[in-house]
């Protein structure tokens, strides 16, 4: 939606998931001697730790662009990341994690030339995850 991400949140079906998977127990962040029920601290069950979602920045932008506008806006993102998978599927060196983006999310590797061609066994994987490519300048 193009929100700053303090306007973000995430909401799910399972009550705990969130606190497994963000808990660090931080005595320094999550003191249990307050004065009320700790168990309302959202803190343990945010990316951003303690901070509250920052809704009237959404507010604003909802009556800035309106529904339709929004619709649009995530239409046109929909969009945007099939043409990418495209353009990574049509590339030589550039794989996708997944055959689909989820979402619009677009996963990929750049392969470099000295692993094309390889096995993708263990050793592949290993010096796959060392490659970090600065600056792609290839076209389709």
């Amino acid at each position: 939606m193009s929100a700053p991400q303090q306007c973000s949140v995430f909401l799910t079906r399972k009550p705990n998931i969130l606190s497994m998977a963000h808990s660090a127990s931080a005595a320094y962040l999550f003191q249990p001697d307050k004065f009320y029920d700790t168990r309302f601290d959202v803190g343990d069950k945010h990316i951003q730790c303690g901070r509250r979602a920052d809704v009237f920045k959404l507010w604003l932008m909802w009556k800035a662009k309106g529904t339709e506008g929004l619709e649009r806006h995530i239409n046109h993102l929909f969009d945007v990341s099939q043409y990418f998978t495209e353009m990574i599927r049509c590339r030589p060196g550039w794989e996708l994690v997944l055959r689909e983006p989820q979402c619009t999310n677009v996963c990929f590797w750049f392969v470099p030339p000295s692993l094309r061609g390889l096995p993708q066994d263990h050793e592949y994987n290993q010096r796959l995850h060392k490659v970090s490519l600065i600056s792609p300048r290839v076209t389709c």
